[in-house]
């Protein structure tokens, strides 16, 4: 899992801020919703995007119920912002609204399909600037939980 630009390997600089810990140290620490959102394996983000995966439009409709997970940090500390959270005070979250002003939304998001829905592996911020934008669809990647095995650490 990365938490939207996370460095190279989930676990190994999980966000530009927070002290680095190994991914058993940032699973421990994971908010259990987290837990049983993500698949449990560590991978790398560079072979994600290596895979062979089509680009195809997604609903966002379909991916908005992570704006209500932790995903992002704050002053350092893990898991403590909300994509809702600052869609609603983007003051309160500076450098979290500028990345989403700042998305590139000519990249896909990555997305796995893992335990009967999508979740984004990579491109929250995207996510949350296109949903900001009113789109109704955005430009993504689906890895399946075995091709996400492949790109194992």
């Amino acid at each position: 899992m990365t938490i939207d630009g996370l460095g190279d390997t989930f676990g190994a600089r999980a966000d530009r801020a927070a002290p680095e810990v190994s991914f058993e140290e940032l699973v421990a620490m994971m908010p259990e919703a987290l837990r049983e959102v993500f698949p449990p394996y560590r991978w790398q983000l560079a072979k994600l995007w290596e895979l062979d995966l089509k680009v195809e439009p997604v609903e966002i409709a379909d991916l908005v119920w992570m704006f209500d997970l932790p995903l992002w940090q704050l002053e350092g500390e893990r898991f403590k912002v909300t994509p809702h959270q600052v869609a609603e005070t983007p003051m309160n979250f500076r450098a979290h609204y500028q990345r989403v002003m700042d998305a590139d939304l000519d990249f896909p998001i990555n997305l796995v399909a893992y335990r009967g829905r999508l979740v984004v592996l990579d491109g929250v911020h995207r996510l949350l600037k296109a949903h900001f934008l009113r789109r109704r669809w955005v430009e993504a990647t689906i890895a399946t939980a075995t091709q996400l095995k492949s790109c194992a650490v």
